[in-house]
């Protein structure tokens, strides 16, 4: 049996996500990788929800930096027996008192 096909756009993100197929958003238009993965049919989809997949993707590529963002500021320190670890700023002065920085 042939499942229906994806009535949203986040269904069909879904669907690309399960064939393995990665989609990026650049300006205003969807490129999509590997190619030959995509059918007519799958890529005719595409084209349909094409404004609501660049919405998606906007906001999926926002949170990817913010969480970027969060990673970079977050401070390396290494515990006395060697090990290594990264917390928030705001912890920085404790930190500097353990005699961990």
């Amino acid at each position: 049996m042939i499942a229906p096909p994806p009535e949203n756009a986040a269904d069909l993100l879904a669907e690309l996500a399960e064939l393995g197929i990665r989609i990026e958003a650049h300006g205003d238009r969807l490129r999509f990788n590997p190619i030959d993965k995509a059918t007519a049919e799958l890529a005719g989809r595409m084209k349909l929800l094409k404004p609501e997949l660049l919405v998606i993707l906007a906001k999926r590529d926002e949170l990817n930096q913010r969480i970027a963002d969060q990673l970079d500021a977050l401070i390396p320190y290494r515990t006395p027996d060697g090990r290594r670890g990264l917390v928030n700023p705001k912890y920085r002065n404790e930190l500097d008192r353990l005699g961990l920085l």
